[in-house]
Order: structure tokens, then C-alpha cells, then sequence
């Protein structure tokens, strides 16, 4: 059996200098902006109430429910 005495550590491709991204760095990213968080995305009763109203504004005109939907979907992931 052949044992590895090799102790060296991998040091990785980084250039001196730089540091390593840590947990901690996002979360200072959080905290310098507590406000700005991740969005979820909106669930499927969200954007067929929004097509619904949609639907309605346009005078409820058959045949545009996919196109419907998408503008939901769009104005629901912009908020």
C-alpha cells in the first residue's frame, strides 16, 4: 500500500490579490439594498385574475386569451 505524502494545497486559478466570494459577501450585497429582493414569480390565480381584467379592458374580445395571458404574466413580473 503506497501512501500520498503530498501536503500541497490547492490555491485554485485566482489571481493574487483577489478574494474569494463568500456568503458573506452577498449577504453585505442584501444589506446594503434590504429592499431590493428577489422576485417569486407570480402565481397562476395572479396572472388569470390580470388576463381576466385584461380581457375585460379590451372589451372582451374573443380569441386573445394566450395573448392575454402573456401581457399578465409580463406586467405581474414587472411590479
Amino acid at each position: 500500500m503506497t501512501t500520498n505524502t503530498d501536503k500541497t494545497q490547492f490555491s485554485g486559478s485566482r489571481e493574487p490579490g483577489t478574494t474569494k466570494p463568500t456568503l458573506a459577501a452577498a449577504a453585505g450585497a442584501f444589506l446594503r439594498n434590504p429592499l431590493k429582493k428577489a422576485k417569486a414569480a407570480p402565481s397562476e390565480v395572479e396572472i388569470s385574475t390580470k388576463a381576466y381584467e385584461i380581457w375585460l379592458s379590451h372589451g372582451q374580445e374573443q380569441g386573445h386569451d394566450q395573448e392575454h395571458w402573456f401581457l399578465a404574466e409580463q406586467a405581474l413580473s414587472q411590479n
